[in-house]
Parts: C-alpha cells; sequence; structure tokens
C-alpha cells in the first residue's frame, strides 16, 4: 500500500490545539474545541447547561440537544440571547489560532498585527439598464412574474411551505418595482460563486458587488463572464501589484481570488478600503463541509464584524431548515394539527421504529423571564454534524449582535435545495425526491431558491417593518429568523426533519423499485383494458355489431364494467401516498364513475340506450390516453406528442362525457319513477336540482383544473424539447 506522506504544514486560520499524542505531535480536536465554544456561550447564562455539554460523551452523535437548549436558554430574554451570542464568539476569536510562515497568533492579535491588502479589480457589464425590473422566480420548468408569481407565492403560504410574512414579502418585492433598481445598492459577497449565494440574481438587477472567493481561474472566469453579460458591476481583489488588463482575459483570472483561510487580516482590510460607507451589505455564503465550515464561518465573522463596526454595513446570511429556531406560534399550530391528518403508514412508522421515525414535530412551548410564550422547532439533522450546526449557530450569533448595534439584518431561513454538491450525495439525493410524501415538504432547485432568497433579501434593506430591523421591536433576538421563512415545510410538518429522513430514503427504495413497476403495470393493464373496451365499442357502433351482442352493454358493458371497477385502486394508490393525487378528488372522481357504471349494469332498459354511446366513446378514448401516459411517465419514457394528447384532447372529451353521464341518468328515471330519497323527495327532483347542478360544477372545477395543467406542462415539455435540441 502507498504510505502517505507528512501533513501539509498549518497555514492560516486553524482550530487550536486541544493536546498532544503519544509522539507529542499536537491534536486539533473540532468535537472538544466545539464542545468548549457552546459550553462558553451556555456559561454566560446557565453554568448548569454549560456543565452539560461539557460532560456530554459521544458528542459527534449526541450535540442535537444541547444546540436545542442554547435556543432555549437564549428566549429567556433578550439580554440571555446576546450574552450566549457575544460569550460564544468571543472565546472563538481568543482561542482560535492563526499561522503564518511558522509563527503562531492568537486570532484576534492576527487581525491587528498583520497588514496588508489586495489591488482591486473592477468590471462593469456592458448591457444597458433595462427600462423596466421584473421580479421573475424560475419554477418547475416555468418563469413565475406578476400574477402567475403571486399566484404561486399565495399556493406556497396556503401549503405551509413558506411563513405569511414570508410570503407577503416576496409579494411586495414583486409589486415594488423601484426596489428592484439595485444601481444604488453595493453588496459584499463572501463566497460569491455559491450554489446558493444571490450573484446572478444581483446582476441582473444592476447591484454593485464587491465580490470574495477562492483564488481559482475557473471560478473568475465564470464571474467575471457572468458580470460582462449584465447591468451590474463587480468589484474583486487581485493579487498585489498586479494591473488589471482592459480585456479580460487568462491573466486576469489567474490573478484574481483570495483566500478566506490564509489571507483572512488581508481580506478585512482590503474591503474596509473598498466598501463604501453608505449603501451597503455584506453577505456570508460561503459553505466547505466538515471541519473547514466553522473555520470558514468565522474567517466570514471576522469581516462582517469589521465591516460593521466601520461600515455600517447591513448583514446578511442564509439560514438553513435544518436547525433549532424560535418560530411562530401559527406555524407550532400547524405543525400540531398535522398529526392528525398524517397518513397511517407515517404514523405506523413511528410505532415500527420503537419512535425514531416520525418524531412529532411540535415541541412544548417556553415562557420567557416576562411571561411571553415561544415555540421552538427542532429541525436539527444530526447527520450533518456538530460542526455544521455550530457554522450555523455562529452565524446566529453574528446576526443578533450585528442588530444590536443598529444594523439591519437580513438572515431568512432558505429551503433545503438540491444543489449539486448536495444531489451528489445519494442517500440526500433519495431523501430529498420523496420528501414530498411528508407534506408540506418541497425541495426546490437552486434557481427557485437563489430568487426567492434575494427577494427577501432586497425587501429586508428597502422595507423597515420587519424583525430583522433594529427598530422593529421583538420578545427575543431570535425572532429574527422567524420571520420571512421559506422553510421548505420543516416548521409545519408533523413531523421533526431528522426523523423523516430514514423513511423518506426507504419510501425511495419502495416507490422507485416495487411501487414504480407496479404502477406501470396497472396502468399498463387498464391501457389494454380501456383499449379492448374503445374496440368493442366501435365493432357494435360501426363494424356491424358484435356477434351474440343484442345490446350495447352486451356488447362492451362486462369489460367496460370490469376495468371501470378496478379503477377502485386508484383511491388506495392516493391514500398510501403511492401517488401525488389528492384523496377526496381521488375519491369523488371514482365515485362519480361508479355511480354511471352501476346505473348502466343494472337498469336493464337502458342497456341499448343512445346515452352510453357518447358516455363510453369519451371515458373509454379518454382513458387509453391518460393510462398510457402515466404508464410510460412512470417509467420516465413519454413523448412530447403524447402528452399534448394527455393535456389536450380532454377539451372536447370532458364535456363529452358529462352530457353521456347526464344522459344516462335522465334515461333511467323512468325506470326509478316513484322513489322516494329519504322517503321524501322524488328521485327526478334529486337528479335535476341537486345531482345536475353538482356534476356541472364538477366539470367546471375539473376543466379548469386542466386547463391550468396543460399550461405548465405544455410549456415546461416544449422548453425540455428546446434543451434536448440544444444538447
Amino acid at each position: 500500500a502507498m504510505k502517505r506522506g507528512p501533513p501539509p504544514p498549518i497555514d492560516g486560520l486553524s482550530w487550536p490545539v486541544t493536546g498532544t499524542d503519544e509522539e507529542g505531535k499536537e491534536q486539533r480536536s473540532t468535537q472538544t474545541t466545539g464542545k468548549e465554544i457552546l459550553a462558553a456561550a451556555l456559561g454566560a447564562v446557565d453554568e448548569t447547561a454549560a456543565d452539560a455539554v461539557r460532560n456530554e460523551r459521544g458528542w459527534r452523535f449526541k450535540y442535537r440537544k444541547h444546540f436545542v437548549k442554547s435556543v432555549e436558554v437564549s428566549a429567556r430574554s433578550p439580554d440571555a440571547a446576546l450574552k450566549v451570542a457575544a460569550a460564544g464568539l468571543d472565546y472563538m476569536y481568543d482561542k482560535f489560532e492563526f499561522i503564518r510562515d511558522g509563527k503562531t497568533y492568537v486570532l484576534r492579535d492576527a487581525l491587528s498585527q498583520i497588514k496588508g491588502s489586495f489591488s482591486t479589480g473592477f468590471v462593469k457589464g456592458s448591457k444597458p439598464k433595462p427600462s423596466k425590473y421584473e421580479l421573475e422566480v424560475p419554477y418547475n420548468g416555468t418563469i413565475l412574474k406578476g400574477d402567475s408569481l403571486h399566484k404561486q407565492i399565495d399556493k406556497w403560504v396556503r401549503q405551509g411551505v413558506c411563513e405569511l410574512s414570508c410570503g407577503a414579502a416576496i409579494s411586495q418585492v414583486a409589486s415594488a418595482e423601484p426596489w428592484l433598481d439595485l444601481s444604488d445598492r453595493y453588496f459584499v459577497l463572501l463566497g460569491a460563486g455559491a450554489a446558493m449565494g444571490p450573484f446572478q440574481v444581483l446582476l441582473s438587477l444592476g447591484a454593485n458587488i464587491i465580490a470574495v472567493d477562492i483564488g481559482r481561474p475557473e471560478i473568475w472566469k465564470r464571474l467575471i463572464s457572468q458580470t460582462k453579460d449584465s447591468c451590474g458591476t463587480i468589484t474583486f481583489p487581485m493579487t498585489p501589484g498586479f494591473k488589471q488588463p482592459s480585456t479580460p482575459n487568462d491573466a486576469l483570472y489567474e490573478a484574481s481570488g483570495c483566500n478566506l483561510f490564509t489571507q483572512t487580516p488581508e481580506i478585512k482590510n482590503w474591503l474596509r478600503e473598498v466598501t463604501p460607507a453608505e449603501g451597503a451589505c455584506v453577505g456570508g455564503y460561503a459553505y466547505i463541509p466538515g471541519d473547514l465550515f466553522p473555520r470558514v464561518a468565522l474567517a466570514m465573522d471576522v469581516i462582517i464584524k469589521e465591516l460593521v463596526e466601520t461600515r455600517g454595513a447591513a448583514v446578511a446570511f442564509l439560514c438553513t431548515p435544518t436547525d433549532a429556531h424560535l418560530v411562530p406560534a401559527a406555524a407550532h399550530a400547524a405543525a400540531k394539527a398535522a398529526i392528525k391528518t398524517a397518513p397511517l403508514w407515517q404514523k405506523m412508522a413511528n410505532l415500527v421504529s420503537m419512535g425514531k421515525w416520525c418524531v412529532p414535530n411540535a415541541r412544548k412551548p417556553i415562557t420567557t423571564a416576562s411571561g411571553e410564550t415561544l415555540y421552538v422547532c427542532d429541525a436539527l439533522v444530526v447527520p450533518q454534524g456538530p460542526n455544521y450546526a455550530l457554522a450555523k449557530r455562529m452565524q446566529h450569533w453574528r446576526a443578533m449582535l450585528s442588530r444590536a448595534s443598529g444594523s439591519v439584518v437580513s438572515s431568512n431561513v432558505a429551503p433545503s435545495t438540491r444543489t449539486l454538491s448536495v444531489m451528489q450525495n445519494k442517500l440526500f439525493s433519495y431523501g430529498y425526491a420523496t420528501m414530498h410524501h411528508f407534506r408540506p415538504f418541497e425541495i426546490p432547485g437552486p434557481e427557485l431558491s437563489n430568487s426567492v432568497m434575494t427577494a427577501l433579501l432586497i425587501h429586508d434593506l428597502r422595507e423597515p417593518m420587519h424583525a430583522g430591523h433594529p427598530d422593529m421591536p421583538l420578545v427575543n433576538p431570535q425572532q429574527i429568523f422567524s420571520q420571512g421563512s421559506f422553510h421548505g415545510g420543516a416548521w409545519r410538518c408533523a413531523f421533526t426533519f431528522d426523523s423523516i429522513g430514514a423513511p423518506s430514503v426507504l419510501l425511495y427504495y419502495v416507490l422507485h423499485f416495487l411501487v414504480k413497476y407496479y404502477l406501470a403495470a396497472y396502468n399498463a393493464v387498464q391501457t389494454a383494458g380501456w383499449g379492448y373496451v374503445l374496440f368493442k365499442a366501435i365493432a357494435h357502433y360501426f363494424l356491424g355489431g358484435v356477434a351474440g351482442a343484442a345490446t350495447a352493454w352486451d356488447a362492451f358493458g362486462v369489460p367496460l364494467f370490469l376495468f371501470q371497477n378496478l379503477a377502485g385502486l386508484e383511491v388506495a394508490h392516493a391514500a398510501t401516498g403511492m401517488v401525488r393525487a389528492g384523496f377526496a378528488t381521488t375519491l369523488l372522481q371514482v365515485f362519480s364513475r361508479f355511480a354511471i357504471v352501476y346505473i348502466m349494469a343494472y337498469t336493464p332498459s337502458i342497456q341499448d340506450s343512445w346515452s352510453i354511446q357518447p358516455t363510453v366513446f369519451a371515458w373509454s378514448i379518454t382513458e387509453v390516453i391518460r393510462y398510457s401516459w402515466y404508464a410510460l411517465n412512470t417509467l420516465g419514457a413519454v413523448p412530447t406528442a403524447h402528452t399534448w394528447l394527455r393535456f389536450t384532447t380532454f377539451l372536447p372529451l370532458y364535456p363529452l362525457g358529462v352530457f353521456g353521464e347526464m344522459a344516462v341518468m335522465h334515461a333511467a328515471l323512468p325506470a326509478a319513477a316513484g322513489t322516494l330519497v329519504l322517503g321524501a323527495v322524488p328521485i327526478d327532483t334529486v337528479t335535476y336540482y341537486m345531482v345536475y347542478p353538482l356534476w356541472l360544477s364538477g366539470l367546471a372545477l375539473l376543466y379548469t383544473h386542466m386547463l391550468s395543467q396543460r399550461t405548465k406542462v405544455l410549456a415546461k415539455a416544449r422548453a425540455q424539447a428546446g434543451k434536448n435540441k440544444d444538447a
């Protein structure tokens, strides 16, 4: 086996030494230091909670309850929250090390002693400023804007994907066109190239960006090229002494960038020089997994603290939903109520796993020192690890301290997102693919997340009436993160985020192997069955009849009755979450079909009625197209033309079917003459004045829904076809 060489020498911002090994070599335990950081923070208010952290064994898998405790301790009073935040960050500034050329500094000392800076690069976009800005949000293959955006925002709020304050803020930005002109604003982006960062959206709105990212040519080529193709500007660090060429080239890309770990003091010094004293916002967006995340979070904290103190900059972070937060009372109530409506299989999962899966989300409320009631949502995900939780907690601490010092803070909860790095992890990929079965979860793509989170950032910078503004009264500073949350359903789901991860992955395997092929087979059988019904109907009405069949029902009644009854399984499909169709809607649709087919089967006098003809053709043609589309879609192999048929043929067939069904009911009334519904109302009166209006209103609702679906699906299909053509 190949021997590993010695580890590279430590350089830059580093975890502190926690001990030595048997050979006398320094050890830097992230778990030991992580515990000490949280203990120091809690110790400022609650020494018992701090001791519990220090005495915790198996920190890697037992850290969660202590981070939740930190939220509860901080919730006791505004003073408690700020003391915890200050103590935690002060401990890190005093204990973390900065190593330069073999010399070790305490981080706080390095920041004041190490001088130096960078040369400054600047690129202005080549596009003119548009005559009008409009908020655009990519979603499911379409671009939402104007009325379509407002409708979708309303839907997200009603579903529980985001909070009402979040929906209202995005709608306000979409309606306030002057707010979208960002040519007067400066944004310092730490981690400008991050997948979840606002770089591209801000550029499209004419913003002036001061970009900080690692010195890799491919990154700077992308950032500078995107800027050139916009109406915004970018200011960026370059190697000291480098002169920017008139036209961007490889030499410029090579000289651009910096390292947050190893050049922290120089970046701080440079940004103090180039950041304007007014209209600036500094955002921490860099993310590196593992033990590097708290280090890069601390490097960003150094810079943010400096710009808040010297430039009065606003502060921006993206909070993760997989954390512990104070949440609105409405979110807590929704999570509590969701338990009652959760599918039976999800409740059974809790029993089968002995309480490990599908754990109730709603926690017992806490009472503050002043008697206020607050609610905590614990959405921490243990596999993410204590380093991730610590880094996100540091951002909370800085946000609260910055607001207390008078800075505006925009630190809204962003949804868990299907970024490329996340989806490369198969377990996360599988879990995200099926998490929508735990309503109201929705896991969007990065384009949506970037757009809505940038809209919330704009709102917080333009509108003083929000939790992150220092003049807005709050019960507790942690409520900064309670408003404007686009949590993707984490706060309102019946179950905790951590407890649905494993069942989501298991569900993926079930749905994509067992259920997938079962549904494909079911839909294939239904396609063949309704095809047979259609064939028999054509033979009866247009090809001289079916041998031995005296009536229409004799010709095709048996297969019609069989395959319509088989559709009763679709109610079970919806109830168990095997398909995304609503249970109530599916039940009503299937029941209405059952009513008609049973009238046909048990009313001999109408079995050769003309009313059966439009009904059977409308049903069979629709079902052959619909079930074959479902079968192919389940296998991911639907031709574009087939999609067009699926979402176009309903235009004439749905009204024809309803007409035929109403005609069948009318034809059957003589056979039921004298029947009194509930012993009082004649059946024909009920049919004409109750059933018919319900049938027509049902057609209107279904027709409207299908028209909406048609617009979305065909637009998505055209977009996909265009991508395939370009490829």
